[in-house]
């Protein structure tokens, strides 16, 4: 009788340890992206005997003074959230997240040089809903649950735009440059569809004092609204800029249920 209590206990103490999205815990976590890409365009040369023209890569060494078109793009992002469930399978929460990008243009052609430049960062909090549909996996052997997400998060920005434009001949040289600064509203509509994947519990005891760590891979689509603070005049009208947005984008996230 004493072996079977027990036995009992142990399952009962293993099916609680491993109660991980049901009421009363709680999770915390985020996502870290950084990304930079370069583009150089290959340069044409055409001409009636050759339709295709004569192909080169604008950094080649044998000709000095080409035609160049190149752009820079860099993207920062950071995420951080923390959830609570009330009820099983149901967390509520607040994400935070800070996005940071940096675009660049340079264009170089006979008589003309162009360059642009634009640098916005941007801040945005919100809460977010979450649904755990169902775990994989038996007690106290699941290896992870499957989940629908949505969140709303609203925040502001700032966006400075910087432009050099170059003209020149012989008889004449024209040098325009300027720069324009603004701050916006942004908000975010979010869903999410993702799975929890728990890591195993030797990394969970031994490197995170008994937390539970799980990698959160999903799909998210994203509504994205920006809008000016200040005025901005047009054609004699005074109006506000508005620009949406709309994409998919995968992500995965690190997450620690305690």
């Amino acid at each position: 009788m004493k072996k079977l209590l027990l036995l009992c206990t142990i399952l009962f103490v293993n099916s609680l340890s491993a109660q991980h999205i049901y009421k009363n815990r709680k999770f915390f976590g985020g996502s870290f992206y950084i990304n930079n890409e370069s583009l150089k365009d290959v340069t044409l040369d055409g001409n009636t005997a050759d339709a295709n023209g004569i192909e080169y890569w604008n950094n080649t060494p044998f000709v000095k003074k080409q035609p160049k078109h190149s752009k820079t793009n860099s993207r920062i992002r950071f995420d951080m959230r923390y959830g609570w469930f009330p009820i099983d399978m149901l967390a509520l929460g607040g994400d935070f997240d800070i996005t940071s990008n940096s675009y660049n243009s340079e264009d170089t052609s006979f008589m003309m040089n162009t360059y642009m430049q634009n640098k916005s960062s941007e801040l945005t909090i919100g809460p977010f809903v979450r649904w755990y549909m169902f775990e994989i996996g038996g007690q106290p052997y699941e290896i992870g649950a499957l989940f629908l997400e949505g969140a709303y998060k609203f925040g502001t920005g700032t966006s400075t735009d910087t432009y050099v434009f170059e003209a020149s001949s012989d008889t004449f040289s024209v040098v325009l440059s300027g720069e324009e600064k603004y701050s916006y509203l942004a908000t975010k509509a979010t869903a999410k569809l993702g799975f929890s994947m728990y890591l195993s519990d030797f990394i969970s005891h031994n490197w995170f004092t008994g937390f539970l760590i799980a990698l959160e891979p999903s799909v998210q689509y994203d509504w994205i609204t920006r809008q000016d603070m200040a005025d901005d005049p047009l054609d004699g009208i005074t109006k506000k800029r508005k620009e949406i947005s709309t994409g998919i984008r995968f992500n995965i996230a690190l997450v620690s249920y305690f």
